[in-house]
């Protein structure tokens, strides 16, 4: 990284700049505390991949579900591995059968370690876009205002509350534009085409739909070498940068190199899951637009408006940034990536999805509106200083959103309450998680159900840890049993007509199991259904609409929870009696 004075080019090397790095530790320490606060909002979320990590620690390199790179679980592991030595010094655990049966008598500290790491990755991106700032020529107060809108990043600070890869493929693809600048600033080949390739790879290791901004970005700065460099040079650097891929890739991507026909198979329902092209792109480009301005998931309306323009305020005059084509071609594959994912997503476009897009496009607007301030005569200064500050206080607010539903008291608790005083005695068949024990009896339901599935698609389904097979009934056990919702994605296939490669858990829908007489003949008399307009109105699936159709004619609600933490997963929930016959 480059600290130093703008205008030097000092390639890779460090400098000191005034103030030294206090400002920059700062700045890390904004960040980290601001995804760290409320890590143990009360439960596992579905989508943390906590399991997989674990196994990493036995040995299995190959997660049982292969949707993405495996590298966010062999960094977890090292997280757990450093959990379970800090254990050992505070005497939590005595050696590795303490610390196996602390995760699976009780994983909150798994979880929340796992949190944390990502946590303090999602910071990182604050320093990097502190140092691209100083790289560009931004004096130490700019770009300490450029690192904060990356430190309060709503979207930043909500993903850093789930242990995914989402919010690690933010920082490196903020790690790929300051590689790209100090690469240029080198100005011939050599280490700057390594850490350019070693940043690259990082970047596809967590997730490989950052290719379609790698693309269009890999195309122009082959172009911008070649105009500043020549062909010769340009073609040494594209040789120096396919090597290190090469030797780095395999390394960070072990599972995939062990299970590549796996990895494909996964990658297939990723596809099903995903892709709407029959939507058309105009669904996709206007949910794109309703995310973009949101003040928790997407830019808020300012930086928005700040992001569309960023390649006119950079060819201004006044702007006094560096690398202003590098720069723009940064923004157009950023831009050429979004739309054309929006187009093929349509209007399936979860939280996640643009958290890397929306990082650098915030990133982009606030080194225009920066150089600006820096260049700018006084009425235009004082015009982009405006905008910085206000899309900078919208940020704050928007990151108070989560941080405010993290430390939220759990739906969950309200519904395990209600659950244990109305309906211990019933069989309850649920959309949400419960956490009170489960009757032995209802496991080995689910199990049944599990393996006859896995039997109907010829697949093996993967062994369960000793430790979760229920032997005997604990005190206040009752029996409920998951619904047999389907992976989101997944909700209008066929089950005669599956287009892809079946594999455990991703089951099509049922159309035995989408029958409300089918449960209520099984002994089933309690329904806790999570999002109940949703699933009545409006998911994919007729199967699905009319089963919940069904249930509210014929039964009863008996109560109904108001969600606490919508951000992470929890609905309304609606509690329905059937009676007996009905």
């Amino acid at each position: 990284m480059t600290f130093g004075r703008s205008g030097r080019r000092d390639g890779l090397h460090f400098t000191r700049t005034r103030g030294g790095w206090m400002p920059v530790m700062a700045l890390f320490l904004l960040a980290f505390v601001l995804r760290a606060l409320g890590a143990d909002y009360g439960y596992l979320h579905g989508d943390e991949p906590i399991g997989a990590a674990a196994r990493v620690l036995t040995g299995e390199l190959v997660p049982e579900q292969h949707f993405y790179p495996p590298l966010v679980n062999y960094l977890t592991a090292i997280g757990f591995a450093g959990l379970y030595l800090l254990g050992l010094v505070l005497s939590w655990w005595d050696g590795t059968d303490g610390f196996r049966a602390q995760y699976f008598a009780d994983p909150t500290v798994f979880y929340v370690t796992a949190r944390l790491m990502t946590a303090a990755v999602g910071a990182l991106s604050a320093p990097l876009a502190h140092a691209i700032a100083r790289r560009l020529g931004l004096s130490q107060g700019l770009a300490l205002a450029a690192g904060l809108i990356l430190a309060l990043y709503p979207l930043g600070v909500y993903m850093a509350h789930i242990s995914k890869g989402d919010v690690a493929l933010a920082t490196a693809g903020l790690a790929v534009i300051w590689a790209l600048l100090a690469r240029l600033d080198q100005g011939r080949p050599g280490w700057g085409d390594v850490v350019l390739a070693l940043c690259v790879v990082l970047a596809l290791s967590f997730k490989h739909s950052i290719l379609f901004i790698l693309a269009p970005l890999a195309f122009g700065t082959a172009v911008l070498v070649t105009r500043s460099e020549g062909p010769v040079s340009m073609l040494r650097s594209l040789a120096l940068v396919l090597v290190t891929g090469a030797i780095i890739w395999p390394v960070l991507n072990i599972g995939i190199v062990l299970d590549f026909e796996n990895f494909l198979a996964f990658q297939q329902i990723q596809a099903v899951m995903s892709l709407r092209m029959e939507e058309g792109a105009v669904a996709g480009l206007t949910m794109l637009a309703r995310r973009g301005i949101d003040m928790v998931l997407g830019l808020n309306p300012v930086l928005a408006v700040a992001a569309l323009i960023t390649p006119l305020m950079l060819a201004s005059r006044d702007c006094s940034l560096r690398h202003k084509p590098a720069l723009v071609l940064v923004w157009l594959s950023i831009v050429v990536g979004t739309l054309a994912v929006a187009a093929m997503s349509g209007s399936r476009q979860p939280e996640h999805l643009w958290i890397a897009n929306f990082a650098g496009l915030a990133l982009l607007a606030a080194l225009a509106l920066a150089g600006l301030v820096q260049g700018g005569e006084r009425a235009l200064r004082l015009g982009a200083g405006g905008v910085l500050v206000v899309g900078t206080a919208l940020f704050a607010i928007g990151a108070a959103e989560p941080l405010r539903q993290a430390m939220a008291e759990p739906q969950r608790l309200r519904t395990d309450a209600y659950i244990a005083e109305h309906l211990a005695e019933d069989r309850i068949l649920t959309m949400v998680d419960i956490g009170l024990p489960q009757r032995r009896e209802a496991q080995s339901m689910q199990l049944a159900r599990w393996q006859r599935l896995a039997e109907r698609y010829d697949v093996e389904m993967p062994q369960m840890a000793e430790e979760r097979i229920i032997r005997e009934n604990a005190p206040g056990a009752v029996f409920y049993m998951a619904m047999p919702t389907v992976m989101y994605g997944l909700e209008s296939t066929d089950e005669e007509a599956v287009d892809y490669e079946v594999h455990p858990h991703a089951w099509p829908p049922q159309r035995e199991e989408w029958q409300l007489d089918y449960w209520i003949d099984l002994g089933f008399s309690a329904f806790v259904v999570s999002n109940l307009g949703y699933h009545l109105n409006e998911i994919d699936s007729a199967l699905m609409r009319n089963f919940f159709a069904d249930l509210v004619e014929r039964c009863e609600m008996e109560a109904r929870f108001d969600p606490a933490k919508p951000l992470f997963l929890e609905r309304e929930v609606s509690i329905f009696l059937c009676p007996t016959g009905a």
